[in-house]
């Protein structure tokens, strides 16, 4: 196996301060993937035990959440069986430490229901790790305010009670409330001055209405009625409820 970096310290993917290991090698390729060079299983360096070495000691510093498995796609079968000595060494040495791990492939119909089944490697590296989030990036469904994930059909999955109950416990991200559908909603800020609409009144179509009337008054000894430009600003946002 081939990695792509090792990032410390880490506070982006999962929970409080992280080694993440980007390893090489993935055949979903995602468009506008932000890493597309790990693509290629040869990109990068050789996995090696020192790399092992070296990884674990990040991992010993007291103030070290865990460890995060990026890519590329660490669920590749030859990418499991280059990550399994890592987990097994750290869940020997390091028990308190815990694991996520990111990964295009579906836990319910890849994971749980073929991988977990069929091969024995998948078997031992998930009893490894903590947390799963699983699906592959999708640009439509990009925002960038989202929490440890791409797009919004990214799921948070607890893998050890998923393996207990044989099914898919997901977890919340912790920014769902931010959030009112799957897709981003346009919001158009128009600014005109025969808009008799008060500023607290926001129609269905996400259009707030500036008054330029009242404001030409409260603004008439500072602005002269041509400094005024009328304008549309457009700006993605998000709103509640991402299922």
């Amino acid at each position: 196996m081939n990695y792509a970096d090792i990032k410390f310290p880490d506070i982006q993917d999962g929970e409080g301060i992280r080694v993440a290991l980007y390893v090489s090698g993935c055949h979903f390729h995602c468009k506008e993937c932000h890493n597309k060079e790990a693509w290629d299983f040869n990109f990068g360096k050789k996995f090696t035990n020192e790399t092992i070495e070296e990884i674990l000691n990040l991992l010993k510093k007291p103030y070290v959440q865990g460890l995060s498995l990026l890519g590329g796609e660490p669920l590749e079968p030859a990418n499991q069986e280059g990550l399994l000595p890592l987990l097994k060494r750290m869940k020997e040495e390091l028990p308190q430490k815990d694991v996520w791990c990111w990964t295009g492939y579906n836990f319910d119909t890849d994971i749980l229901s073929k991988m977990f089944v069929q091969n024995p490697t998948t078997k031992e590296l998930l009893s490894k790790i903590d947390i799963i989030v699983d699906g592959q990036f999708e640009i439509e469904n990009k925002l960038t305010d989202l929490a440890f994930r791409g797009s919004t059909n990214q799921r948070k999955i607890d893998v050890k009670k998923s393996l207990e109950k044989g099914k898919m416990v997901r977890l919340k991200f912790g920014d769902e409330d931010k959030y009112q559908s799957n897709k981003p909603k346009i919001m158009y800020f128009e600014e005109f001055k025969k808009s008799n609409k008060n500023l607290t009144n926001q129609n269905e179509n996400n259009t707030i209405s500036v008054n330029f009337n009242s404001m030409n008054q409260y603004h008439e000894d500072l602005v002269e009625p041509e400094q005024i430009i009328e304008k549309e600003v457009q700006e993605t946002i998000a709103a509640k409820n991402i299922d």
